[in-house]
């Protein structure tokens, strides 16, 4: 008679050589590079968590690469059956694009030779490890901003002190045990609070008059707002994503690798996001993402256009003031011998105040050759007159060079973490009068310091040309600096 294994000592045996076969810490590298970790940046990490545990950090804007899936699936080999696992430690399988929008990772550290490791962000890692295994991943950022206007304008506030926080995250509550489809919910929480002046009323946009947002890192003014809490759904291997909820559409539409963030990349909102384009938060809407290969995907969300934060939204769910928008992207590892890029096609249908208006936009990322640190980023639209009602800019462009660590072979930039430098030049069209300037203009240089592996600096110059609603002058400097933790 033949033995039998029971099952259980047969995953057991799975899940060990799973373990066995997971070797260091991956450095995801901005998406492009995975590496293993050097062991003297891995200090935090090892106390809080095994190689094998670790859900690697992804990138929005970029697909994930097979290693870093491989590291997160690499215990998934040892469930079987076709049952339902509740909270499970490991999110259910995502297409590659997808997975970067919807898997944020449970590794908040990343390398840095200032300091390798120290107790806060082992502390962090602590926390973020122990909430994985009952299926919630999260990004935490904390910061404090100070931004200063020159020349100093009459009758405006020129000195500006804030903390800026955000947080979101995804908690997958059910999965199918072969992965292949599951259910999760998504989150997003912004506060912050400025420092003696209020961040509704007050603000470098508002004393220079411009149509741009310099101060893109403003989340508070209104206490803690949850712009996006919604229900999740995938299926097809990951290949199809549906969610329904209160939606922030900006966190999976119009995102790029080189400048998508306030903390990290370009600081004026102008290069987070595309200014026209109606990327509306905090409204009820319906989202949906299909991936089919490894080289195209599709999304599509729709929501209304006149929520309140904080608000019941169904309070606001009116067909006078409802947006679509259409998102499609080609990905290649090669164009035209450059390297990596991706090319979105984006348009929009939208209907505000009983008009109905239509508006196109494009988003470009590009790699500058193969293995290069350095990139492009474009982005454009054209809104025709009821479109440009919603987001009140008429037209925009957005473009710039972005140099990604490891850009060096010691010191900084030696690493492949949050050190950058990046260079950013922004136009925007105003899409109503009574304005000063038709037509404004930007120029923005930044620089990221990483000092641990959960802090880093960024200090920020940019200059306003022609701001719409400025009298006095045609510009202004305004000069950043900004402290984050990101865990």
């Amino acid at each position: 008679m033949k033995n039998i294994i029971p099952a259980t000592l047969m995953v057991a045996a799975m899940t060990a050589a799973a373990q066995n076969s997971v070797t260091g810490y991956l450095d995801t590298a901005y998406g492009r590079k995975p590496q293993i970790m050097a062991e003297r940046h891995t200090g935090s990490l090892r106390s809080a968590m095994s190689p094998a545990e670790q859900h690697p950090t992804r990138d929005a804007g970029i697909y994930t690469l097979h290693e870093v899936m491989e590291r997160s699936h690499a215990r998934d080999a040892a469930t079987t059956g076709n049952g339902w696992e509740w909270f499970p430690s490991t999110p259910q399988h995502f297409a590659p694009y997808l997975d970067s929008l919807f898997v944020p990772g449970n590794t908040c550290i990343q390398p840095c030779d200032v300091v390798p490791h120290d107790a806060i962000s082992t502390t962090a890692q602590h926390i973020k490890s122990r909430l994985s295994r009952i299926g919630m991943q999260y990004s935490l950022t904390l910061s404090a901003n100070y931004t200063g206007i020159n020349p100093h304008s009459r009758g405006g506030r020129n000195d500006f002190a804030a903390t800026n926080n955000s947080f979101s995250g995804t908690w997958y509550l059910l999965k199918k045990s072969d992965n292949s489809q599951g259910l999760f919910l998504s989150i997003e929480a912004d506060w912050g609070h400025g420092f003696n002046f209020n961040e509704n009323r007050s603000s470098a946009q508002k004393t220079i008059g411009s149509l741009s947002n310099p101060q893109g890192s403003l989340r508070g003014g209104n206490g803690v707002f949850i712009p996006h809490l919604a229900l999740g759904y995938s299926a097809f291997d990951g290949k199809w994503v549906g969610m329904v909820g209160t939606i922030d559409t900006s966190s999976y539409l119009d995102q790029n690798i080189y400048s998508a963030n306030w903390n990290g990349n370009l600081m004026n909102g102008a290069f987070n996001l595309n200014p026209c384009l109606p990327l509306e938060w905090a409204n009820w809407g319906y989202l949906s993402a299909w991936q089919p290969n490894r080289n195209f995907y599709a999304m599509y969300a729709t929501t209304g256009c006149n929520g309140s934060i904080n608000h019941n939204p169904f309070k606001s769910i009116s067909s006078n003031a409802w947006v679509h928008l259409a998102e499609l992207g080609w990905i290649s590892d090669d164009v035209l011998g450059m390297g990596e890029g991706t090319y979105r096609l984006q348009h929009t249908i939208t209907r505000y105040k009983g008009e109905t208006g239509y508006g196109i936009a494009f988003n470009i990322q590009q790699q500058l050759g193969h293995g290069s640190p350095m990139g492009f980023f474009s982005r454009c639209g054209f809104m025709d007159t009821h479109a440009a009602t919603v987001s009140n800019v008429r037209a925009a462009a957005t473009a710039g060079l972005v140099l990604q660590a490891p850009f060096s072979s010691s010191g900084w930039g030696s690493q492949s973490n949050n050190d950058q430098l990046a260079f950013g030049f922004l136009w925007e069209r105003a899409a109503t009068s009574p304005y000063e300037h038709k037509d404004e203009y930007g120029l923005e240089l930044s620089a990221v310091v990483q000092l641990t592996p959960t802090f880093f600096l960024q200090p920020d110059v940019q200059y306003i040309f022609n701001p719409v609603n400025q009298t006095d002058h045609s510009g202004e400097f305004i000069f950043q600096v900004q402290g984050v933790f990101r865990f």
